[in-house]
């Protein structure tokens, strides 16, 4: 990887993949373990950006280190070419129903990928942040976190509650969901309205924001999310299973860059 950065850096620019090929680099990691005549790939800006903020080597000579690339990778449209009476024929897939595979991560330098998915996910983090040199980026690791959620969690917002609003906005989804499918009828209502008044009557002074503990062995980040029922597809006809909760997440920053996850506390949980 050294050597690339020693190219990059004397301006021989083919040692960086393009982004062209930094797609068929990831294109290649999902087609190991779901074979398809072809992807569709989505670059992810801003998880890019993310990087850079965060790494001890931001820049190389005289440019911005942006060698890792980000893309979700999906097969729902995409063009391949094919062989048919000794004539090369373009085929255009085009799916509605498969199939997503989650993030992956491309060093264009070192010509390796991060598939973010199973459950191998915090490990695969793990790999990365310190291949790619990314550290947090001080006592309180906003950007680092937020990297982190996106990546080992999939979707940051529904696990980094902020307010009332967006946790009403949630567990009225899922209530929705789970009680009245398909927007068939109203009947989720009324069992949303008394979950959210119980709710509210418990928990009157709560305030719903992340924040930061500085310790002996890293930083304590505590946030809020929510679990609600668990929904099927297609729907299945009520009682929903499981129990809306929400919770509290902890997770240990460590200095070096690595993150563990502990225990969680269930603050209020009732259907």
């Amino acid at each position: 990887m050294l050597l690339g950065f020693q190219a990059a850096a004397a301006g021989q620019e083919t040692a960086w993949l393009s982004d062209q090929q930094a797609r068929e680099v990831a294109e290649a990691a999902i087609h190991v373990v779901y074979p398809r005549p072809c992807y569709s790939t989505y670059r992810q800006e801003n998880l890019e950006s993310f990087v850079v903020s965060l790494r001890r080597n931001p820049l190389v000579g005289n440019r911005i280190n942006n060698s890792v690339y980000f893309y979700k990778v999906a097969s729902d449209s995409c063009d391949y070419v094919v062989e048919k009476d000794g004539k090369s024929v373009l085929i255009t897939q085009i799916s509605t129903d498969c199939c997503e595979y989650g993030i992956v991560a491309v060093d264009r330098v070192a010509n390796k990928s991060y598939w973010f998915a199973g459950e191998k996910r915090a490990e695969i983090f793990k790999e990365f942040a310190r291949d790619e040199q990314v550290h947090p980026d001080s006592g309180e690791p906003t950007l680092f976190i937020a990297m982190y959620r996106e990546l080992v969690w999939g979707e940051s917002s529904r696990n980094e509650i902020t307010s009332l609003t967006q946790l009403r906005e949630l567990a009225q989804q899922n209530f929705q969901s789970a009680y009245s499918p398909y927007e068939r009828d109203n009947a989720w209502e009324k069992r949303f309205e008394r979950w959210w008044q119980q709710f509210r009557a418990r928990m009157p002074q709560l305030k719903l924001e992340t924040n930061y503990e500085p310790t002996g062995e890293g930083t304590k980040v505590r946030g809020y999310a929510f679990n609600g029922f668990e929904l099927t597809i297609p729907r299945s006809d009520p009682p929903p299973k499981g129990t809306p909760k929400l919770y509290q997440w902890t997770l240990l920053v460590k200095p070096e860059g690595t993150i563990e996850r502990l225990p969680s506390k269930v603050v209020y949980s009732a259907r």
